[in-house]
């Protein structure tokens, strides 16, 4: 069997490629890439370089790259939203993305908010956009309405740093409520094929974006909370909820529409996402592996040398 993954320089492509080696130990993984030399070199059998999804030949390029491919696991925001315009033209492949619906809604942070008010799902108090933010009265986050991933955020906390949004193209950025040091962070990954769902809620400290801790938490009344979402969305695949908690309340406030940076701590202790969405595909049976219970999570850089 042979995949591609793009993206394929990127910490959660990376990720994806090691975990299909260990479980489809046969298969050729070859990835795409805007530039063909990173990190993913020695992971992959063959990296592509590939134009970047806004350029107008990048349709005709990808078309005839993916030709000797079964399945494409776009990675990037920019290549999940462009498949998923074009899913007719792929028509005969197995791509690993969600739905239109959830794509489209879930890649805006204000599409995302206005989702999440309407069916009365704990969110920050505001998320609007920049433009709509006059006068500084309290400290609050800005974010690029596109875009995930902890990146292109920052804190607004006094009155000189508001004066210097001036400079920002403030139509591509909005502002959320700035839910301080006193709340917990989670992120939460959500699978649903059919019949088959599950839940796993980690605990998480994060480091310029990436999470380098995490230990699993056992919260059953949010946990039905995550599966009654997936059930208003349709949802057939795997997403990523983050939110933070403090005491009773708790705010999502951002939901990636695709496996997260988290896929191998999950697939570590059993939480076989990635696997479980691509087996749905080729119609096996989905084997629900033993979650290792009372867990923590470490992640390091580590160097490797080959002779």
């Amino acid at each position: 069997m042979k995949f591609l993954i793009t993206g394929a320089n990127g910490d959660i492509a990376i990720s994806i490629c090691r975990i299909i080696k260990q479980h489809f130990k046969r298969s050729i993984i070859d990835g795409s890439d805007i530039v063909d030399a990173g990190p993913g070199e020695i992971y992959y059998n063959h990296i592509h370089k590939v134009l970047k999804p806004s350029n107008k030949n990048y349709l005709n390029q990808i078309k005839k790259l993916t030709k000797a491919y079964k399945i494409i696991i776009p990675t990037t925001e920019e290549e999940i939203i462009f498949f998923s315009k074009n899913r007719n033209i792929f028509k005969n492949k197995i791509l690993l993305i969600n739905s239109k619906f959830i794509i489209d809604t879930f890649s805006s942070k204000l599409k995302t908010f206005k989702f999440l008010k309407k069916n009365k799902i704990s969110t920050p108090k505001f998320c609007l956009k920049l433009t709509k933010i006059k006068s500084y009265k309290e400290p609050f986050f800005i974010k690029l309405d596109k875009g995930h991933g902890n990146k292109n955020y920052k804190l607004i906390n006094s009155q000189k740093g508001f004066n210097k949004l001036n400079k920002l193209d403030k139509k591509k950025w909005i502002a959320q409520e700035f839910l301080n040091y006193k709340y917990d962070e989670y992120t939460c990954a959500v699978i649903k094929l059919d019949n088959f769902e599950d839940v796993l809620i980690l605990k998480r400290k994060l480091n310029k974006g990436y999470t380098y801790y995490a230990e699993l938490v056992d919260n059953m009344k949010l946990k039905n909370i995550l599966l009654n979402l997936a059930q208003k969305i349709k949802l057939c695949g795997s997403i990523n909820i983050q939110l933070k908690i403090n005491k009773q309340r708790f705010a999502i406030f951002e939901i990636n529409p695709r496996l997260s940076s988290t896929v191998m701590m999950r697939n570590k202790i059993g939480f076989t996402d990635c696997i479980w969405w691509i087996n749905y595909f080729l119609k096996k049976k989905i084997k629900r592996s033993n979650i290792k219970k009372k867990v923590k999570i470490i992640k390091f850089f580590d160097e490797k040398i080959i002779y």
